[in-house]
């Protein structure tokens, strides 16, 4: 790895920039072609308007890390350790349902069988009536 400027070996980056440097360009924490260039917010800028300062901060600066949230319960947000494959909510043991559902989802699975049952056994009972008074 050599230096970007005179081709020495290089011991560290610029901050600003990021290009590798040698011992002998990196006096300070920017390399000189860095010092003495003109960046955004620079005073002598040529434009009339400055230009913005970057928001984001290149890939060999140190970042601070997201935050991180783990998953929690649709129901008691608690750890979830499942996904419902209907609703793709979040559920806990306590609150899982069978076949990767949800508790909630399961009742009302539940519901739409019980529903189209009723229907046949009245059309069952209709059917025996109708062949026991005819």
């Amino acid at each position: 790895m050599t230096c970007h400027i005179c081709k020495a070996e290089a011991v560290t980056r610029c901050f600003n920039c990021g290009e590798l440097v040698c011992a002998e360009h990196a006096k300070g924490d920017v390399c000189p072609l860095c010092s003495t260039g003109i960046v955004g917010g620079d005073p002598r800028a040529i434009s009339a308007i400055p230009l913005p300062a970057p928001t984001e901060k290149g890939w060999w600066r140190p970042r601070q890390a997201d935050e991180f949230k783990p998953t929690e319960c649709y129901e008691c947000k608690g750890l979830a350790r499942g996904v419902c494959r209907n609703c793709q909510g979040n559920y806990c043991q306590e609150h899982a349902g069978v076949n990767g559902l949800c508790k909630q989802c399961e009742r009302s699975a539940n519901l739409g069988i019980f529903v189209v049952a009723g229907i046949f056994g009245l059309m069952l009972l209709l059917m025996i009536c109708r062949w026991l008074f005819n």
